[in-house]
């Protein structure tokens, strides 16, 4: 038994001392990694004492009892001054308990001592970075990427954060050089939007181009750099290129469409807005965007009705039906009816729908059926004072007075600022009032409507 524990007792000092070699080995790793001498002979020159204080800071860092390691590195100090690992580890210590001049003056020492270290120079910038110094912080990661470029990419954020753009494009270039990817190709976009570098941009761009390596975000970010640099014939050149030498993308014709429009060339348009409209790549709220455009300008240029409703057909939706809806109300009531049965058999949920729906029903007079739109938009949309206008208004046309009475008087309580809705309310309360033949609050809205138009 005793055998055993003699044995037990060898095995783990054994592993204690490989322990401590391993930390020392680590130790003056750190203080040259091109070091000449051996580690046994460094070892012979620091003191028994040395060692022992500074293997015990190292152990109570570990446990985190942070005070301690601080005073038994201090002996280290005293005992081997100009230290530099000691006064590494002595920053570390510091900063984890908050004492930044003191962490700070630490790892500044160590780098005079050893200059240009990497786990020094990291020291710095995480205090830095803690503090917010930007300065300081760029500083020491300009340093770091010295010694190794993993840094590059935190640098160039932290200069796009600092708006130093100038700065940041430099070090985008050098890594270029290295070969492009997604990841920095969207920070160099960003630092270009956020520095307002358009110039830059389009010569970058333009580069791509001339080289065939631009992709359709490129041809994308070029049209748009031109736009903004007012240089509209270059936007529909770049737009018209792309269209040629990506011929597989759609995308180009989400620019191409608005162009043609501002040139009048309508067919052109049509035609670049029917490639958007059944294209796989191009998501839905660009698809809408367009169609609605053409259905504003359609609304004043009516020979291209037939244009609007095949592209309406190319692209179903709810929204735009019931705009067609309405602009049908005005010269051909048979498709107003056909758009209108659409939206019901979708079962119109949305406020723009509903509201649409109830301004056809009453144009057409159809009165049950916007009694029920009226109903069902108030169990959506209680607060929206247009659907108890509409409700109201309903009620009129079925000469139910009283009703139409009660729901303006409710409508009226969600009102704010809108003075020609409010006129429209008094109205109805005057045609009610009428109907009841109660004189007295006839002419009192009848007086309102004069004071509203009045103002």
């Amino acid at each position: 038994m005793y055998s055993s524990f003699v044995k037990n007792s060898i095995k783990t000092m054994s592993t204690f001392k490989k322990m401590k070699r391993f930390i020392y080995i680590s130790f003056f790793s750190f203080l040259s990694l091109n070091a000449q001498k051996s580690i046994n002979n460094t070892l012979d020159e620091l003191s028994d004492k040395f060692q022992t204080n500074f293997f015990e800071a190292l152990e109570q860092k570990g446990i985190e009892n942070y005070e301690k390691a601080i005073e038994l590195l201090i002996v280290c100090n005293n005992l081997n001054p100009n230290n530099a690992a000691v006064n590494f580890e002595l920053g570390k210590n510091y900063y984890e308990l908050d004492r930044e001049l003191l962490a700070e003056s630490s790892f500044i020492k160590a780098d005079k001592l050893k200059p240009n270290n990497q786990w020094v120079l990291e020291g710095l910038y995480n205090l830095y970075r803690s503090q917010n110094n930007n300065f300081k912080t760029i500083e020491t990661l300009q340093k770091l990427n010295k010694i190794n470029q993993k840094y590059s990419i935190t640098l160039v954020e932290l200069y796009y954060k600092n708006n130093q753009h100038n700065e940041a494009l430099v070090l985008l270039n050098k890594l270029d050089k290295n070969g492009r990817n997604k990841n920095i190709e969207e920070l160099r976009n960003r630092v270009y939007l956020n520095g307002k570098m358009f110039e830059e941009q389009s010569n970058y761009l333009e580069k791509k181009i001339s080289d065939n390596s631009a992709t359709e975000t490129d041809y994308v970010k070029l049209i748009y750099a031109y736009s903004k640099l007012n240089s509209s014939e270059k936007s529909f050149d770049t737009a018209v290129l792309f269209s040629k030498k990506l011929p597989k993308s759609d995308v180009a014709h989400l620019s191409l469409y608005k162009f043609y429009m501002s040139k009048k060339e309508i067919d052109k348009a049509i035609t670049s807005m029917n490639i958007v409209l059944i294209s796989n790549s191009i998501n839905n709220s660009d698809k809408l965007r367009v169609i609605n455009d053409f259905l504003n300008f359609t609304k004043d240029n009516l020979g291209y009705l037939s244009k609007l409703e095949n592209a309406v057909n190319l692209y179903p939706n709810i929204t735009v039906s019931s705009k067609m809806a309405l602009l049908y109300t005005k010269i051909d009531n048979e498709k107003a009816k056909k758009y209108i049965s659409s939206i019901t058999n979708n079962n119109a949920t949305s406020f723009n729908d509903l509201k649409l729906l109830g301004t056809i029903y009453l144009k057409e007079n159809r009165i049950e059926e916007s009694l029920k739109n009226s109903e069902k938009a108030l169990s959506l949309y209680p607060a929206q004072p247009i659907f108890y206008l509409q409700l109201a208004k309903a009620f009129n046309k079925n000469t139910k007075a009283k009703k139409a009475i009660e729901s303006l008087e409710f409508g009226l309580d969600y009102l704010i600022d809108n003075p020609k809705m409010e006129t429209d309310f008094y109205i109805e309360m005057a045609k009610a009032y009428a109907m009841l033949n109660d004189k007295k609050n006839q002419e009192k809205y009848l007086q309102k409507i004069k004071q509203n138009n009045e103002e």
